[in-house]
């Protein structure tokens, strides 16, 4: 970490060296005055605003005069400016998933507003209420924050909009931790900054920082695990590893696929475990407390429903075989391995339902597609996402192909335990989400919001082989390469929710 070189940069440092501090002061408390003014030229504000700081991000770059600290610092500024006119855009009931509004039936919204009205967890069975079955955490934030900005005479509408400056926290504090975890990593100038500028201006974070369903809170407390986790394994003391417990315990209390980091968090415990065989008594007491801690948190929900009402721990809803999304008649391997060029044709997300002429079935086409256009984002909807689409979707093959090949790399040629981490949680992410699309065989299941853990610690991987060049011809040549097409997929994605998504 490089020391500043005067006391305002100092003092900058440190305040983006505390996140949570940092996230929750610039997303909430703007929001709250924000949301007393009307939207439209704000959001254009933010934008204006990120368009200087990647101007001084490439001046600085250019001359060589931008330590790494700026530049982390830089590049979440300029993922917090496009997430905040992301939000400005955007009513709340629109661009989301499973949300509905307040006064809907069911849906997230209606979960929220349940426990806001209500006070209380819902008393009935959760299969009963669409989307009442997920864990409270959220919901139950957002029910708090509802209160306080009513408490502050904010109007029902203000309130209702204020509830997406949760998940805009969220999303910004999720970039400040993997820029954290980078530097964990030992990560250095450029394989820091490539990384760090993808996840600042990734379209599904841009998109989850305005969708008030429990996706961005569980995704941050995953990327939190992970992090704790390479902590822990490094100095294996009590207090991390209660943060650890906190992390996973607290994202699955959020949405029980959280439990996902745990596999390799499992690793690491008995990775360590081995390393102090002779000495294991200290280790045993640190597992009881992660136990006692995480558990309970975990699966508290899960077996309150189950002993009440007979929920089953695992229960997700089923939609329909008559549904008109559904895909389960179409072959199992025509699905796994058909990637002919009509699904190439219209690079956005299929749906009959919408006016396409298929649903999308192929689970890795419909997971590179709703990577950065979702299911909301298409030319239908945005005429003017013609030629940036086409850009934005290409690069990013490009840019997972080379991902994958470093993923690879690091789990062939990892010298510890921590970088092998990244891969288990990656493919354990990874075969989660086909199972998913398998069991529930719907287009719906086809998103890149079920396997999002797989941008950061692919993006980690891609930096941690940047940082392991030899230096020779090849390598050179490729890292140029990489660095070009990251640096048009950075600048597409800028454009697109800069300019193109109003």
């Amino acid at each position: 970490m490089e020391k500043s070189p005067n006391r305002a940069v100092s003092l900058i440092w440190k305040c983006a060296g505390k996140p949570c501090i940092t996230a929750a002061f610039l997303c909430l408390v703007p929001g709250i005055l924000l949301l007393k003014v009307p939207s439209g030229g704000t959001a254009w504000v933010f934008v204006g605003c990120g368009f200087v700081l990647l101007a001084v991000w490439l001046y600085l770059t250019l001359r060589r005069k931008l330590p790494l600290w700026g530049s982390g610092v830089l590049w979440w500024g300029i993922g917090y400016c496009l997430r905040f006119a992301y939000i400005l855009r955007f009513p709340y009931y629109q661009m989301q998933h499973d949300v509905n509004r307040f006064t809907s039936e069911s849906g997230h919204a209606a979960y929220i507003w349940y426990l806001f009205t209500k006070g209380h967890l819902p008393d009935m069975d959760v299969r009963t209420v669409w989307q009442f079955y997920h864990p409270p955490l959220h919901h139950s934030l957002c029910a708090a924050w509802m209160r306080l900005l009513t408490a502050l005479g904010l109007p029902e509408a203000q309130v209702f909009e204020g509830v997406q400056l949760l998940p805009l926290c969220y999303s910004c504090l999720a970039l400040a931790v993997f820029g954290l975890l980078l530097r964990e990593l030992g990560l250095k100038g450029a394989a820091f900054t490539l990384p760090m500028s993808v996840m600042a201006v990734h379209p599904i974070f841009i998109i989850l920082a305005g969708s008030i369903n429990n996706d961005m809170l569980s995704i941050l407390f995953m990327l939190t695990a992970l992090l704790l986790a390479i902590r822990w394994y490094r100095t294996p003391r009590m207090r991390t590893i209660l943060g650890l417990a906190l992390a996973i315990g607290l994202g699955m209390m959020t949405k029980l696929s959280a439990y996902m980091t745990a596999p390799a968090v499992a690793v690491l415990f008995l990775m360590m475990l081995w390393k102090q065989r002779r000495k294991p008594l200290r280790l045993i007491g640190q597992f009881a407390a992660f136990g006692a801690v995480c558990v309970p948190l975990g699966l508290g929900w899960e077996i309150r429903n189950l002993v009440t009402w007979g929920v089953p721990l695992t229960y997700i809803p089923r939609l329909s075989e008559k549904s008109g999304q559904y895909v389960g008649n179409i072959p199992v391997l025509q699905r796994l391995f058909d990637f002919s060029p009509h699904q190439f044709t219209y690079i956005y997300d299929c749906y009959t339902q919408y006016g396409q002429a298929y649903n999308e079935y192929n689970p890795l086409v419909g997971l590179m597609k709703t990577a950065v256009f979702d299911e909301f984002l298409n030319t239908d909807r945005f005429p003017s996402l013609h030629g940036f689409g086409e850009v934005l979707f290409w690069s990013q093959i490009l840019l997972a192909a080379g991902a994958l090949y470093a993923l690879v790399w690091v789990l062939r040629h990892s010298e510890t335990p921590l970088r092998a981490a990244l891969c288990i949680t990656y493919g354990v992410v990874l075969a989660n989400y086909f199972v998913f699309c398998f069991t529930h065989p719907h287009t719906c299941t086809q998103s890149m919001r079920y396997a999002t853990p797989v941008i950061y610690t692919s993006l980690a991987c891609l930096g941690l082989r940047m940082q392991g060049s030899t230096g020779g011809k090849a390598e050179t040549a490729a890292g140029q390469l990489l660095t070009a097409v990251t640096m048009v997929f950075v600048l597409t994605s800028f454009l697109v929710f800069g300019l193109v998504v109003r």
